[in-house]
């Protein structure tokens, strides 16, 4: 008898297929793509249908090779069209993915929204930019969820308001260095621009000259969200002649850190915190003293006050008072066990350095005896001090040795270690 031989004729291998289905009057619809090209389709990256499907075939179960009826894309499409129908399956259905292509389309995101943050803003204190790191970091700490189908730029928008809203990072938009241009015979005032500019929120280094044409430019800084209304303002009051042109996309200092210029920011952030907090202080004070006066002129005591509370009130004033009592009283057996453990690691430390130094007393006079020599110090030629064996090549890779090198080498005079501490130190290598 003879054997059947069955050829793999007229077969199609669908081989790094996505399958992409879309589900509409109660019937299911699947199309056969390539997997790096739906999205690239759905971004408007990729035009070309026949670069994006395996086969420009409309199927209801792409596994078993089982072809949508004419019939039912007529009723459920309003067309057999199959080139348009797998477009709108294209745009409009559900791809599935496995973990790790998922993971890394978030991990690729996260890293866009994250150099995109990085690049159009700065810290407001030293305006200057944050590192990709700090940024996820602080995306991190803020618990920002990255969306897989959402634009970029919609998410590095909604990044920065999460980052400010809950006072993760000092975070704040990059300003744009803008020009108005107009022609000096038209009809414009240059006071009312001005004025329209600073009414409008633009109120940073606006400067008016003339420029080498013969035309009269206004620059200045202003926030990318005022784009659209310093346009606005230049096209209505310097009429046609009028145009914002673009002088740079984000304003940013650049160059190293100095010593001056880092000591002198930190002394204006800590004076701006104190005047906030004798603000607050006085404002603290100036409620209690017009809480005394109502007081006194409602001829009630503290007595009487209590008494005219609801009872609800007094008793959850008393339960926040037993509260408060079992909280200090655990807070003193907390401190004495700590002072407990405290005063025997003490005494168990001197009692080990006693140990340690009546053996290198020991060790010391044999050596002597034998002719040899305590261990000399050794000081760097450029931060000076002196430093044991093992502290001298600890010296060399501490970052007070590199500063001090930085500043020898750009000519100016080395800072002590007590100085270099007394500044942000990861300021300087940035």
């Amino acid at each position: 008898m003879s054997r059947q031989i069955t050829q793999p004729i007229n077969q199609v291998r669908l081989t790094n297929v996505a399958v992409v289905r879309m589900q509409t009057h109660g019937k299911r619809f699947e199309v056969a793509a390539y997997r790096n090209k739906v999205v690239n389709f759905r971004q408007g990256v990729e035009t070309d249908l026949d670069e994006t499907l395996q086969t420009d075939r409309v199927f209801t179960n792409v596994s078993k090779g089982q072809f949508a009826k004419n019939s039912d894309l007529k009723t459920c499409f309003g067309t057999t069209d199959e080139e348009e129908i797998c477009r709108i399956i294209l745009m409009k259905g559900s791809v599935q993915v496995s973990d790790m292509e998922r993971s890394a389309q978030l991990e690729a995101t996260t890293k866009e929204v994250a150099s995109m943050v990085a690049a159009k803003c700065v810290d407001p204190n030293s305006n200057r930019p944050y590192t990709v790191s700090q940024i996820r970091d602080a995306m991190q700490r803020a618990e920002f969820c990255v969306h897989p189908n959402r634009s970029v730029k919609q998410q590095f928008l909604d990044c920065v308001k999460l980052i400010r809203s809950k006072d993760v990072l000092s975070l704040e938009r990059a300003k744009m260095e803008l020009c108005i241009v107009y022609d000096p015979s038209s009809a414009c005032d240059e006071e009312e621009v001005i004025r329209a500019l600073k009414d409008a929120g633009v109120a940073s280094k606006i400067d008016a000259k003339e420029s080498g044409n013969g035309a009269k430019r206004i620059s200045f800084l202003a926030d990318p969200s005022l784009f659209r209304v310093v346009d606005t303002i230049a096209k209505n009051e310097c009429g046609p002649s009028g145009r914002l042109e673009i002088l740079q996309q984000v304003v940013i200092d650049e160059g190293d850190v100095t010593f001056a210029s880092e000591m002198e920011r930190k002394n204006d952030i800590s004076s701006s915190k104190t005047s906030a907090l004798a603000a607050t202080a006085e404002k603290l004070v100036e409620d209690d003293l017009a809480q005394m006066t109502i007081a006194d002129t409602n001829g009630q005591d503290e007595d009487d006050i209590a008494e005219a509370r609801p009872i609800s009130a007094r008793k959850s004033n008393k339960k926040a008072q037993k509260k408060s009592k079992k909280a200090k009283r655990r807070e003193k057996e907390e401190a004495a066990e700590r002072q407990a453990r405290i005063g025997a690691e003490k005494t168990r430390q001197a009692e080990r350095a006693e140990r340690l130094g009546l053996d290198r007393e020991e060790s010391n006079t044999a050596d002597t005896g034998r002719g040899g020599s305590i261990e000399a110090k050794r000081a760097c030629n450029t931060c000076g001090g002196s430093f044991s064996a093992a502290q001298y090549r600890a010296h060399f890779r501490s970052d007070w040795h590199r500063y001090n090198m930085k500043l020898k080498m750009s000519g100016a005079a080395p800072v002590s270690e007590e100085e270099f501490l007394a500044c942000d130190a990861d300021a300087f290598f940035d």
